[in-house]
């Protein structure tokens, strides 16, 4: 199967928002072993989307787009697959009454220029949206299939899982696919590859690296006739995947890496404190994004930039003893301004009490990366501290 991926919003040609979606479809298409041909972005404009939707069609067996599904003027989606199709949009009252029931179990009472959103064509099968006010649509323009679904990321990850490839699963048949993600930190994508070497350049299984905010993402997918060689596959490519890079390896499932760091803290009967300088908070706002922190995070300090004199195991010890933790966390970053809008200098990691670590990271980025990685940094210390503090007991 060949797929499109449409984009569609002038938001997006203009460059106020940076196209999430694709990324996420690429993969998920990659992974159900679906050539994409093309990703394409496109305005709002009813002449231009209906012509590159059918340009689409005709070259492909799928087209996904997501975006123009809202209920105003320059949301044209429906309108472009309805030219398409050669049929008149009417309106489903019992969509309009889901859309008005979204609305009043927030208590609020839903605009008339919503009922645009329960639009149906008589060809059209309707995707579900329990997330939101826009259903999607499944529609048949020739002999390819489009599935349009709204440019909302939460919504739009959802209704794809759930609604979208279970209705493509007679067209992946007679392929198995089979794939596993693994996360890095504290090596770089170049550096991945090159530890990954010949595994990266085998079409069978595909083992592509991804640089994510969170660190090196590598997806392993296998491709076969049957679940037991598709598993065969992956099981043996994996392994060596895990075997090259287990210095760096934080995940092999889906949870995210604060979720990780919580959980070998709760193993391990744990608790922390954070204290930071110049580094914007951003590793104590990390470990707090996840649920899990209630119970493990003992409490957080941050300072606009550190005091002079002041060194990241000083804060550790203090975060520690302020808030009686088993361990403390300390981050300064010491930066100034350099050429080009940039920011140069220092961020130094500290980790105290149950387990250890110090360490040092020259810098020079802007300063809201300087942030980002002073969490990343701070991430990496805690995980080998607590990595190595379980090997040194097992040994014992």
């Amino acid at each position: 199967m060949r797929a499109y991926i449409l984009s569609i919003g002038t938001e997006l040609i203009g460059g106020h928002l940076t196209d999430t979606n694709a990324t996420f479809l690429a993969q998920e298409l990659a992974a159900q072993g679906i050539e994409l041909l093309h990703v394409v972005q496109v305005g709002d404009d009813l002449a231009r989307l209906t012509r590159a939707l059918a340009a689409a069609a005709a070259d492909a067996d799928l087209v996904v787009c997501t975006g123009g599904l809202g209920p105003t003027d320059d949301d044209l989606t429906r309108e472009a697959i309805a030219d398409l199709v050669g049929e008149t949009p009417v309106v489903d009252e019992a969509l309009v009454a889901n859309i008005r029931d979204f609305f009043a179990q927030r208590g609020l009472e839903m605009p008339e220029r919503n009922a645009k959103q329960a639009w149906v064509l008589p060809s059209v099968e309707v995707l579900p949206n329990p997330v939101g006010t826009a259903p999607g649509w499944l529609a048949r323009v020739g002999d390819a299939i489009v599935i349009a679904m709204p440019g909302v990321p939460r919504e739009m990850f959802r209704m794809w899982r759930e609604q979208a490839l279970p209705r493509l699963a007679d067209r992946l048949a007679g392929s198995v696919y089979r794939t596993i993600n693994f996360r890095t930190l504290g090596i770089g994508e170049s550096a991945v590859s090159q530890l990954l070497d010949e595994l990266t350049r085998r079409p069978q299984p595909y083992v592509g690296t991804y640089a994510k905010d969170d660190g090196v993402h590598v997806r392993v997918t296998a491709t076969a006739e049957s679940a037991e060689a598709a598993d065969r596959a992956l099981d043996e490519t994996a392994s060596e995947v895990r075997r090259r890079l287990a210095e760096f390896l934080y995940a092999d499932d889906e949870r995210s890496l604060p979720a990780v760091l919580l959980d070998s803290l709760r193993e391990r009967g744990y608790t922390i404190a954070i204290a930071e300088a110049g580094s914007g908070g951003r590793f104590g706002a990390l470990l707090l994004s996840e649920p899990g922190a209630d119970g493990v995070v003992r409490g957080i300090e941050a300072a606009a930039k550190p005091g002079d004199g002041v060194r990241a195991i000083d804060l550790a010890a203090e975060a520690r003893a302020r808030f009686g933790s088993d361990i403390g966390v300390g981050i300064t970053a010491e930066v100034e301004a350099a050429p080009r809008g940039l920011s140069e200098g220092v961020i130094s990691v500290a980790v105290a009490g149950a387990v250890s670590g110090d360490e040092r990271f020259p810098i020079r980025a802007v300063y809201g990366e300087i942030q980002r990685r002073s969490a990343m940094n701070a991430a990496d210390v805690l995980r080998r501290a607590l990595r190595d503090s379980a090997n040194a007991a097992s040994r014992r």
